[in-house]
């Protein structure tokens, strides 16, 4: 499980950074379904980690209704996929663009990845 950042900005490390001092409980659940689906090739448990639809997939919590927005991709000479973190939010009113914000993150990485002047740094989640 990695996080994503794009040309200096990197707002899954902000959201966790942000959330791992003001909801630590909330962090810690997060954290956990992180960990649970990092650590297994394949992950069926749709109440914590499910298809958004158009390769992107949300984390979350039902207690504290917390949502981290990933998806998967192959980098070379790692094995297996890496789940890349794009970004997140707590549960709100605005839902929609918070997943629309995500899914143009992906699509900033994925073509980023072919083109020579866009920076992308994937930093691993620290445990």
């Amino acid at each position: 499980m990695v996080t994503l950042g794009i040309d200096g900005n990197s707002p899954a490390d902000d959201f966790l950074d942000q959330l791992q001092t003001s909801n630590t409980e909330g962090y810690d659940a997060l954290y956990a379904r992180l960990r649970a689906v990092a650590e297994r090739d394949r992950y069926e448990n749709m109440l914590t980690f499910r298809s958004l639809g158009d390769g992107l997939y949300e984390f979350k919590t039902k207690k504290s209704g917390l949502r981290l927005f990933a998806f998967y991709d192959q980098i070379e000479g790692t094995e297996p996929q890496l789940i890349v973190a794009a970004s997140g939010t707590s549960k709100s009113k605005r839902q929609a663009a918070d997943i629309s914000r995500a899914r143009q993150l992906r699509e900033r990485y994925l073509r980023g990845k072919k083109l020579p002047n866009t920076t992308i740094e994937i930093k691993e989640l620290d445990s």
